[in-house]
C-alpha cells in the first residue's frame, strides 16, 4: 500500500534530487574518472554565488562550476567556458597550478573533495553555509564565501574526521533483511532523503535494507534521467527507474554529467516560463471575474424599461401646470393628460422653484438616456474585453516558449517588478518554516538581509510580526490567511516563543517578545539591515522555545 503521508509530505516540501547525496556520489565517481591526474590551472568567480575552478588535461581545456547559491547548490562540469575579461576575482591563486589526484566524497556528508599535490578543495553543501574551501598541507584553511572565525575552525575539524570514497556507497554496514524506523534510519544516515523513502513507498515495498540498497544500487546503474512537466512548470532529476516525479517528457542520458547540464541550463527557462504563466493566468482569471460581473450588472441596466420617457412626460405636465404648484411643497397631483386624464402623483424638490423642478426631470431624461447609450457601449467592450481575455487565457495555457509569454505580459502591462511582487509567495523556502497545530505557518528570518526579505517582501500587511525586545534576533511572521478569522491567544503565543527561540533570549527562563500587524511595521531609508520601526506594538513574555506543537517543515 502506498505511504501517502510520505508521498504527500515530499511534494509539500521543495524535492530537489539534483543534490542528492547518492546522486552526487555518482557524479563524484564520474568526474574523477575525467578530472584527476589533470592539472588545476586557476579558481575565479564573476558572479557572488559561483567559483570556477579551471582544468588543463592533455589538449583539453575543462571547468567545473560550484553553486554555492544556498537555494540552488550544485557542481557541474562545463566542456567550454568563456571567461570575463571584466569583473573576475580570483581565488586559492597561491596553490596553481596544481596537479589533481582524484575527487572522491565524504561516506556521511555532501562534501566532494578535490584531492591535489598541494592539499584539497572542499565542497560542502550546507544550507546557508554551502561554501567552497581549501585547506593545504600545513592545515591552513581558507574560504570562497567569508565565515566568522569560530566556524571556520569547526568546518576544519569537521573535514579532518571525515573519511572519503571514490566508490558506490551502498551503506553496507546495514544489515541485510533488517527492518527499519524511517525516523531512526534518518536519523542515523541523514544522507538517506525523503524522495528515496517516497520512492519505497510508491513502489509499495516493504522499508527492509534490502530494499533500500536495492533502490540506492539503481542510482548508480540505471540510465540518468530528467524529468519535464511541461504542465507544471517543473523539472526535476533523478534516474530513469524512478517514479514519484510528475513529467509529461522524460529524457533520458548515458551520464550524469549530461543530465546536469541539460538539467541546469533547462532549469531556469522550464520553471521561469511556469512562473509566468502563473501570474498571467492569476492576472487573466482576476480580469475575467471582474468583467464577469459588470458585463451582469449591465445587462439588468440595459434590459430593464428606460425611465426617459416617463421623466419627459412628468417635466412637461410641470410645465403645463407651473401656475398651480406652490412653492416648498414636497408633492403634487396632476391630471396625467397623456394618459386618459388619469391623476399623477409627482415628488418635488422643496428647495427648488417649480421650473426649476420641471428643468430638474428634463435633466433626469436626458441622464437617463445617456447612460443608457453609455451602458450599451460599456457592455459591447466589456464582452470584446471578455472574448479577449478568454483568447488569451488559451493562448497563455498553450503557449510553448517563454518568449511567447513575455509578449503576452507585455500585451497586458504586466511588469517584471509587478511579476515579482505576485511571485511573492514563492519566497517562502529562503525562511525557516514551521507549522503550529497543524494549520498555522509561522515563518523565521535567518539573517539581517533575511529579516529584511522576510518583512519587507514576503510578509502580507495583515499577518503578524515578531521580534524579541531590546535583544538582536529573528524577524518572525505569522501567515494569516483569513484576516476575519481571529488568530487564537495560544498561536499567538507560540510564535512569540519561536521569536524568543531565535534570538540572543534563547537561554532566558521568560523574554519579552514585542508583535504587531506587519503594517504597523516600516522599514525607513537609511535603516540597516534587519532593522525596522513600530508604529504600534503589543508585547508578550513567553518561554523561549519551539513549542510541542510546532513542526519544522523541511525544505528537502
Amino acid at each position: 500500500m502506498i505511504d501517502f503521508d510520505f508521498f504527500t509530505d515530499l511534494f509539500n516540501s521543495v524535492v530537489k534530487m539534483y543534490k542528492n547525496y547518492f546522486i552526487l556520489n555518482r557524479l563524484a565517481i564520474e568526474l574523477n574518472g575525467l578530472i584527476s591526474g589533470s592539472t588545476l590551472m586557476e579558481s575565479f568567480t564573476q558572479d557572488k554565488d559561483k567559483l570556477i575552478f579551471s582544468f588543463a588535461k592533455g589538449d583539453d581545456n575543462i571547468s567545473l562550476e560550484f553553486s554555492t547559491n544556498p537555494g540552488f547548490p550544485f557542481v557541474n562540469l562545463r566542456k567550454t567556458f568563456s571567461k570575463s575579461k571584466k569583473n573576475t576575482t580570483n581565488f586559492f591563486s597561491e596553490y596553481f597550478p596544481v596537479t589533481v589526484n582524484s575527487i572522491s566524497i565524504a561516506d556521511d556528508d555532501r562534501i566532494i573533495r578535490l584531492s591535489t599535490t598541494h592539499g584539497g578543495f572542499y565542497f560542502l553543501i550546507r544550507g546557508k553555509y554551502t561554501n567552497v574551501c581549501c585547506i593545504d598541507h600545513n592545515k591552513n584553511i581558507s574560504f570562497f564565501k567569508k565565515l566568522d572565525e569560530e566556524i571556520q575552525q569547526q568546518v576544519k575539524e569537521e573535514l579532518a574526521g571525515k573519511n572519503f570514497i571514490h566508490s558506490k556507497n551502498l551503506l553496507e554496514n546495514i544489515k541485510i533483511d533488517e527492518k527499519f524506523s524511517v525516523d531512526v534510519l534518518r536519523k542515523q544516515y541523514p544522507i538517506i532523503s525523503k524522495e528515496i523513502i517516497t520512492e519505497l513507498s510508491y513502489r509499495n515495498l516493504e522499508r527492509n535494507t534490502m530494499n533500500l540498497r536495492s533502490l540506492l544500487t539503481e542510482i548508480f546503474i540505471k540510465h540518468p534521467a530528467v524529468f519535464v512537466d511541461e504542465d507544471e512548470g517543473s523539472i526535476h532529476l533523478a534516474v530513469e527507474s524512478f517514479h514519484i516525479f510528475p513529467s509529461t517528457k522524460i529524457k533520458l542520458f548515458d551520464s550524469l554529467i549530461e543530465a546536469f547540464n541539460y538539467f541546469i541550463s533547462n532549469r531556469y527557462s522550464i520553471e521561469s516560463k511556469a512562473s509566468s504563466e502563473k501570474i498571467i493566468l492569476k492576472h487573466l482569471d482576476k480580469e475575467l471575474l471582474r468583467l464577469y460581473k459588470k458585463i451582469d450588472n449591465l445587462k439588468i441596466i440595459v434590459e430593464r424599461e428606460s425611465k426617459e420617457d416617463e421623466y419627459n412626460k412628468i417635466a412637461n405636465l410641470l410645465l403645463i401646470n407651473l401656475n398651480k404648484i406652490k412653492a416648498g411643497v414636497k408633492e403634487i397631483t396632476l391630471v396625467d393628460i397623456y394618459n386618459m386624464d388619469t391623476p399623477l402623483n409627482i415628488k418635488l424638490d422643496t428647495k427648488l422653484s417649480p421650473q426649476k423642478n420641471a428643468d430638474l426631470y428634463f435633466h433626469k431624461a436626458k441622464s437617463e438616456r445617456i447612460g443608457l447609450e453609455k451602458s450599451r457601449l460599456l457592455l459591447k467592450q466589456c464582452e470584446l474585453d471578455f472574448h479577449k481575455f478568454q483568447l488569451l487565457k488559451k493562448k497563455t495555457i498553450e503557449s510553448k516558449s517563454s518568449e511567447e509569454l513575455k509578449n503576452i505580459m507585455k500585451e497586458l502591462g504586466i511588469k517584471e517588478t509587478q511579476s515579482k511582487e505576485q511571485s511573492a509567495d514563492d519566497l517562502k523556502i529562503k525562511f525557516k518554516h514551521y507549522i503550529i497545530q497543524n494549520k498555522y505557518h509561522v515563518f523565521v528570518g535567518k539573517d539581517s538581509e533575511n529579516n529584511d526579505l522576510l518583512t519587507t517582501r514576503f510578509a502580507k500587511q495583515n499577518d503578524y510580526w515578531f521580534h524579541a525586545r531590546s535583544v538582536s534576533g529573528s524577524h518572525v511572521v505569522l501567515r494569516v490567511e483569513n484576516s476575519k478569522e481571529a488568530v487564537p491567544k495560544n498561536i499567538l503565543k507560540s510564535a512569540a516563543a519561536l521569536a524568543a527561540y531565535h534570538s540572543k533570549a534563547k537561554t532566558s527562563g521568560l523574554a519579552p517578545v514585542s508583535f504587531t500587524l506587519k503594517k504597523y511595521v516600516v522599514k525607513k531609508k537609511g535603516f540597516p539591515a534587519g532593522t525596522v520601526h513600530l508604529l504600534k506594538e503589543d508585547v508578550l513574555l513567553v518561554k523561549p522555545a519551539i513549542p510541542a506543537d510546532a513542526e519544522y517543515v523541511e525544505k528537502e
